[in-house]
């Protein structure tokens, strides 16, 4: 599920999702309009856009280090991020130690400052050296007060991250302010650092082993098996791991403050490290005690929004794990309750951009599509990136095996766009849906295609990094589809289009065998 909903009519969406319309469920302000900015007198991180060699520059000049913000105005995570984190008043006031610099990943040149720092999502933070020597980077699921204390460690650091994760395998040399830049640390989303999840878990189990506190013992815990476990569903643990889960779990979920410091992994991968116990009295009193912690998180107004409304996934997934698959109508109940919720207190476009995807995609989750797309649907015309949203329209209908709808949507989505690494990404998007739902049309993949090279020809700023990878895997795909279908004419038109379009060595043809 993600980290990672406009009444058009007051209760139409609620009747969409097959329950009566609720006046108590409607929204108490009317949704602000795109481009407004209703917290504009409040206090704001003074972000420095796009520029990044100025901002290294000046961080010289005044012997500060970096905060560099990579993100993207499409991304939920992103908005969830600039709508609680960078507006604690705290958080801001440490940022004033810094030059902070914000990095749009479709700003010019984004992506290669991406490869530069060894960037692959969003979003991304990271503290850097006027030397542009990385210090750590920064995990959004920190509560902002610890993410605030990181701030102020590592305003005064002068050693690299990978100074500091290479002191990590001893751990007894580790400092206080080690430990706590350690435990604040994105172990979860760092290929730079931490390429390989399940070999990096090793490391962390180590620190969760030698930590100076319980409760920093049980969050390294709980992240190596995390790592360990990687994006299986379905995850195996050995005897040992299920040992430490045991140990591990209660003495979070007993203890509130440690489940708020611990929220988004207890609500990405938790359940299914309880699913992989032997089924049982502790299996069933571990699911039950998660969900409680859970609802607790949901409700509790001083979190941001995301994280409690993702706070209903662990129990859609414990309930389609207890109920072969399907999930009760008292727990699909309950996610409308949090959508609702949701609904009701994003009042701006970039809280609902943050939001509003999830929200759909839990009811997707809990067994009702329609409510979901009817929830994606109801946000296009005040959405801050509708394209995004008309991408999971399409995924959810391909699911449905509705291949027309499926590929309406994908072309919808690569035409609205925007951005040069955006616009390339969803039109690649649209061009494998094309190969996978219409294989045989060679008119349908050539056109398609066609949209590809055409952005790779206009979009120069657009191409490196992880967009150079997608063009990569889109250009295996074509060649498999070509081989499949008896597509060589049509696979060498489009690469002599692509030799023109990466004349000058703009990018690479692909297409060449």
């Amino acid at each position: 599920m993600h980290r990672w909903l406009g009444f058009l009519v007051a209760g139409s969406a609620i009747a969409a999702m097959g329950a009566a319309p609720n006046p108590a469920m409607a929204r108490t302000a009317p949704p602000a309009v795109a481009g407004q900015n209703p917290d504009a007198s409040a206090p704001q991180i003074a972000w420095r856009e796009g520029d990044v060699e100025d901002a290294f520059a000046e961080a010289r000049e005044k012997n500060k280090p970096v905060l560099l913000y990579w993100g993207a105005k499409w991304c939920p995570p992103c908005n969830q991020l600039k709508q609680s984190l960078f507006k604690d008043p705290t958080f801001i006031a440490e940022t004033r130690n810094f030059i902070p610099v914000h990095l749009d990943g479709d700003a010019p040149d984004a992506q290669k400052w991406g490869e530069r720092f060894g960037i692959a999502g969003y979003p991304t933070v990271i503290v850097l050296l006027p030397d542009r020597t990385e210090v750590t980077r920064l995990s959004g699921g920190s509560m902002a007060d610890t993410l605030t204390g990181v701030l102020k460690l590592a305003a005064a650091r002068t050693s690299s991250t990978e100074d500091l994760l290479a002191r990590a395998e001893t751990p007894g040399a580790l400092t206080p302010a080690d430990w706590q830049l350690l435990s604040s640390f994105d172990w979860l989303d760092d290929p730079k650092h931490v390429g390989d999840l399940a070999r990096g878990s090793v490391l962390v189990d180590k620190l969760a082993k030698a930590a100076p506190d319980p409760a920093m013992r049980r969050h390294f815990a709980l992240t190596a098996l995390l790592m360990a476990s990687g994006d299986a569903e379905q995850p195996r643990l050995s005897a040992a791991q299920q040992s430490v889960l045991r140990q591990t779990l209660p003495g979070i979920l007993s203890s509130y403050a440690e489940v708020k410091n611990n929220r988004q992994e207890l609500a990405e991968g938790t359940a299914s490290l309880i699913l992989a116990l032997p089924a049982g009295k502790e299996r069933s009193r571990l699911s039950h005690d998660l969900i409680a912690a859970m609802d607790r998180v949901a409700a509790d107004d001083s979190l941001p929004l995301g994280d409690r409304l993702s706070s209903i996934d662990p129990e859609i997934v414990l309930s389609k794990a207890a109920n072969h698959g399907a999930v009760p109508q008292a727990v699909l109940a309950k996610v409308r309750a949090r959508v609702a919720m949701a609904d009701r207190l994003a009042t701006n476009p970039q809280m609902r951009q943050g939001v509003m995807p999830g929200a759909g995609e839990a009811l997707i989750e809990a067994g009702d599509p329609k409510g979901g797309a009817a929830l994606w649907e109801a946000e296009l015309p005040h959405a801050v990136a509708p394209f995004y949203y008309m991408a999971d329209l399409s995924d959810l209908a391909a699911a449905e095996k509705n291949d027309a709808a499926a590929l309406d949507w994908s072309r919808k989505a690569a035409e609205s766009a925007v951005g040069p690494a955006t616009r390339i990404q969803w039109a690649i998007r649209y061009s494998e849906a094309v190969m996978r739902l219409e294989p045989t049309d060679k008119q349908a993949v050539s056109a398609a295609a066609s949209m590809v090279v055409d952005r790779l020809a206009h979009d120069t700023a657009g191409y490196a990094e992880r967009t150079q990878r997608k063009v990569a895997r889109w250009g295996d795909q074509l060649r498999a589809w070509s081989a499949r279908n008896d597509g060589a004419a049509v696979l060498a038109q489009l690469g002599a289009r692509l030799d023109a379009a990466c004349a000058g060595n703009r990018c690479q043809n692909v297409l060449k065998t």
